[in-house]
């Protein structure tokens, strides 16, 4: 059979060998996955351990390494900073790609976020890893705005590390 060739005169492995990568820029890869109670009246956040954005609440997620897919780094992610472990793929919905430019100080860093439902009470989640914290926070509509609430802290969407309002916003809609 004989190889096809580009209008260059190349065969794909001869294509490859001389492709440079360096040429296009490359955005980071990370993942994050919202966990709201089945009311979708409660969502679990993280308080971050570390810079950028050091002491604010997140989603938990995190990179996704070279050898596993953003379902999988959601998941390993959600595990290391919360304990939380055990869901079931069909249990997880994904919200898509979270890409504005500046969403992230460190650069260009997309995001592939998740969602999926549990039971805050069945689930017991510990600050591990990269978080200082992790807690259930309630959801409260103020008109378009919303507020989290966990004991004493109030927190406005502004108070969310990098986009992640809008990554609860949309999974409340999806949801």
């Amino acid at each position: 059979m004989t190889e096809l060739r580009d209008q260059n005169g190349l065969t794909e492995r001869e294509f490859l060998d001389a492709y440079r990568k360096k040429t296009y820029p490359r955005p980071y890869l990370t993942a994050d996955l919202v966990l709201l109670s089945p009311a979708a009246d409660r969502v679990l956040l993280i308080r971050r351990k570390g810079h950028p954005c050091l002491g604010k609440w997140a989603i938990p997620g995190g990179f996704v390494n070279p050898n596993e897919s953003a379902f999988d780094a959601a998941l390993r992610e959600l595990s290391e900073e919360t304990g939380v472990s055990g869901l079931t793929n069909d249990a997880i919905l994904e919200l898509g790609l979270f890409s504005n430019p500046g969403r992230d100080p460190r650069g260009w860093v997309v995001s592939d976020a998740f969602a999926a439902q549990v039971d805050p009470v069945s689930i017991k989640a510990h600050a591990g890893d990269d978080a200082a914290d992790a807690r259930w926070f309630s959801i409260e509509r103020n008109g378009a705005a919303l507020l989290l609430r966990a004991g004493d802290l109030c927190l406005s969407e502004r108070d969310l590390a990098f986009d992640h309002a809008d990554m609860l916003r949309r999974a409340l809609e999806r949801i």
